[in-house]
């Protein structure tokens, strides 16, 4: 639901944008400022691992959270044309107790013992984004600046299992660095200005950070 509202909003400020005309938001030398955050990072569609009949699963919980993070900064050429840079830092993963019930021989009882064994699973997936971004401002009001943009730039990735089980290897789990270690975005966004320089930004992207984005507009 709250997903639905963002894209109804997106498309209302998109729909006022092209039947208001104005003076543009924007001009040549003005600095954009916007950190950010994004929504449909991996972690949301993360779950509890499935486990066989003689586990037991507990203290189950996601490192990273929901979000990822950004800050970008555009410079304006032309009243329609922007260039800048583009920073994006999201971390996702799970941590959890895992519990083993064996049969055992005891050779000191000489007896069949029920043994539980609890060892910690900890993965964690860190990835870091930079961008040069160019941005196009098709449609331009008073308080809506409406774009489309392209980045492309660096991605850096860092995998990481730490099992306190000794009878696991995670050494070929570990995964540092990109398996293709660029980063390309297509988006399309607005800006809505609540002061002259002060807004808010929604931005719909595919690709270099999260589809949703949702920040802050800082006009210099």
């Amino acid at each position: 639901m709250a997903m639905k509202k963002i894209f109804m909003l997106f498309g209302a400020t998109l729909a006022l944008s092209t039947t208001t005309l104005a003076q543009s938001p924007t001009e040549e030398g003005n600095i954009i400022i916007e950190p950010y955050i994004g929504t449909l990072q991996t972690n949301i569609f993360r779950s509890e691992p499935t486990l066989v009949d003689n586990e037991t699963l507990s203290n189950w919980k996601l490192n990273g959270g929901q979000f990822g993070y950004g800050l970008r900064a555009e410079y304006m050429l032309a009243e329609n044309f922007g260039l800048g840079f583009g920073f994006n830092y999201v971390k996702s993963g799970s941590n959890y107790d895992l519990s083993t019930t064996t049969t055992e021989y005891n050779s000191q009882t000489m007896m069949n013992e029920t043994v539980t064994r609890t060892y910690n699973w900890d993965y964690t997936s860190v990835r870091i984004r930079a961008m040069v971004r160019m941005n196009y401002h098709f449609v331009q009001t008073d308080n809506v600046d409406a774009y489309t943009g392209f980045g492309i730039g660096y991605k850096h990735a860092n995998r990481e299992w730490k099992v306190t089980d000794p009878s696991v290897d995670t050494d070929g789990l570990a995964l540092e660095g990109a398996i293709i270690p660029v980063a390309v975005r297509l988006a399309l966004g607005t800006r809505i200005y609540f002061t002259d320089n002060i807004g808010m930004m929604i931005e719909l992207g595919a690709g270099g950070g999260q589809p949703i984005q949702v920040g802050l507009s800082v006009k210099l």
